[in-house]
């Protein structure tokens, strides 16, 4: 009988025990990245010589630019992956090189361990004998050993581990870089990546999209996953270096951009006196009416739009 009120109450304890666990709150632990874009590219003419020759319509432009991870909270031990694409909008430019390449790392100096193998081989053989008869004694020993030994030394390769896997995409019209956490650099910081492309002879200007992604260790009570957190993306005006028109119409993008951002993030709230005139809500309230602040928004947005085929413009 005792032992059954001790099973019982031992499985009451074991209910309330699971019962505790679903209803508490799972912890998650994760790190959280920002990243930082620049406002606009300057590209240089880097056409070989020879390339000119062969495509008299095309030359070669080199694209640098940098990107700031930065991260906002977390452990930096939690981070699994940053993802970076550059793609070209208007696939005007067809990517003909890129750094950095792809790149694996070893634990080891060198990349290679050392081995050395040792074996010993000893044989003996003794025999001794002792007869004894009275005082007198006869004694006799006989021993024979042998030791051979053979060593070898030799290199083996390390294993690498794979810390940036870069390539093309999109038919050749764009390019990803994804870091992986290593033991010789950090991830967070500033980070310049540079992109040789073909594009047309007259070209002055375009707009690309970079895109950039983190990736974290989300540790809860019961399980571990990989979780996205931490994003950017925005398009970025190109000009041609030496090309103050070109520069010109490159920053402007930044700024309708900009103003539209400001403008959508914005708070909006509702004015009574919203059947008014827009004249009477700003004397009144001092604050601007829904419509005029949507109308604001449009003129924001067409003013993007027409930057951007302004650049799509000195892309031909």
């Amino acid at each position: 009988m005792a032992t059954l009120n001790s099973l019982r109450q031992a499985w009451r304890g074991l209910v309330l025990v699971a019962a505790l666990l679903l209803v508490a709150p799972a912890v998650a632990l994760g790190a959280h990245v920002a990243f930082d874009l620049p406002s606009s590219i300057e590209c240089r003419d880097a056409t070989p010589c020879d390339f000119a020759v062969a495509h008299p319509t095309m030359k070669v432009i080199e694209a640098k630019f940098r990107v700031s991870a930065r991260l906002v909270d977390g452990k930096a031990e939690d981070i699994v992956d940053f993802m970076y694409v550059f793609d070209s909008n208007g696939r005007s430019m067809r990517v003909h090189d890129y750094l950095p390449n792809t790149t694996l790392e070893s634990a080891v100096a060198d990349d290679c361990i050392e081995i050395t193998d040792a074996s010993e081989d000893s044989k003996a053989a003794g025999a001794e004998a002792h007869v004894a008869y009275k005082i007198l004694n006869l004694g006799g020993t006989l021993n024979q050993s042998s030791k051979k030994t053979e060593s070898s030394h030799y290199k083996q390769v390390a294993s690498k581990d794979l810390v940036l896997a870069s390539g093309t995409m999109h038919r050749e019209h764009g390019v990803f870089f994804r870091l992986r956490p290593s033991r010789h650099a950090s991830l967070e910081g500033a980070k310049e990546f540079s992109i040789l492309a073909t594009v047309p002879k007259s070209w002055r200007g375009d707009v690309c999209t970079i895109s950039c992604t983190a990736r974290v260790t989300k540790r809860a009570t019961f399980s571990t996953t990989v979780v996205p957190s931490g994003a950017e993306q925005a398009q970025i005006g190109l000009y041609l270096s030496g090309d103050s028109a070109a520069a010109a119409v490159a920053e402007d993008f930044r700024r309708v951009q900009e103003t539209r951002a400001a403008l959508v993030a914005r708070p909006s709230k509702d004015c009574p006196l919203e059947t008014f005139s827009t004249q009477a809500v700003v004397l009144l309230t001092g604050k601007k009416s829904e419509s005029q602040a949507r109308k604001e928004l449009d003129e924001a947005e067409r003013a993007v739009v027409d930057v951007y085929n302004q650049l799509q413009q000195l892309a031909r």
